[in-house]
């Protein structure tokens, strides 16, 4: 049995609200991983810049990734809050929503990727890592088959990798991106799965980007190869060494 060292670099927050960072960063990062990374999109960022009025950054985000992952609707709490809405600035979309609405805010997102992108998302991805009522194995997913979160990947039929993320943009405050950093390098070290680059527009504006492009390159020397969620769960004759 062949075995393989894969690693994922997905970009969050993806939405025409920021088109130039996004530019920027896939610009970056297609010299070392070419396509093989997932972005997770938003149908509607904070109900103001809908996907269907941005043709051009579609089909940019279309042709430039190999994953595309419902990453809420709005991004952002509805109503309500708790502790992690404070620290998440109000991020937590999926936090503020019974079953019923969770099953709703999928269906949205899901008619929105059709229309714009020929097809539903595959995989979801929780805004601020909060799934609320989101569960792989549950009835709320909609069409999607799997949930990309912190510290595993799971799909609708069961599977589940192990995960270690490093992500930056971790809240309000800057240096919290260095704890983020710290999380990932400790699960690395100690083995915990396979690596996640979770990367955010804010990245660049709070100059983690360097870091993060270095970190990239790091894991290709080391023998990593990039992958995608979906060709993660689909490598069932591949042992996944992390």
């Amino acid at each position: 049995m062949r075995s393989m060292r894969p690693f994922l670099v997905c970009i969050h927050d993806v939405t025409p609200a920021f088109a130039r960072e996004t530019l920027r960063m896939l610009r970056d990062l297609q010299p070392l991983v070419g396509r093989r990374l997932s972005l997770g999109v938003v149908p509607n960022w904070r109900g103001q810049w809908h996907l269907t009025g941005h043709p051009d950054y579609c089909r940019l985000v279309r042709e430039s990734s190999e994953e595309l992952l419902l990453h809420g609707y709005f991004h952002r709490r509805q109503r309500g809050w708790g502790p992690t809405t404070w620290l998440a600035e109000r991020s937590d979309e999926m936090n503020g929503l019974d079953a019923h609405e969770t099953r709703r805010t999928l269906e949205r997102g899901q008619q929105v990727f059709t229309e714009v992108f020929g097809a539903p998302a595959r995989g979801f991805l929780a805004p601020a890592w909060q799934r609320g009522h989101v569960r792989a194995g549950g009835g709320s997913l909609s069409g999607v088959e799997h949930v990309l979160g912190f510290f595993s990947l799971e799909s609708r039929a069961g599977q589940a990798v192990r995960l270690t993320t490093w992500t930056w943009d971790c809240g309000r405050w800057r240096w919290l991106g260095h704890v983020g950093h710290g999380i990932g390098w400790l699960g690395q070290a100690l083995g915990r799965g396979v690596p996640v680059l979770a990367s955010h527009p804010r990245d660049l504006e709070r100059r983690f980007w360097p870091k993060i492009l270095r970190l990239t390159r790091e894991l290709l020397d080391l023998g990593f190869e990039p992958s995608t969620p979906t060709a993660l769960l689909e490598a069932s004759d591949v042992e996944i060494a992390a």
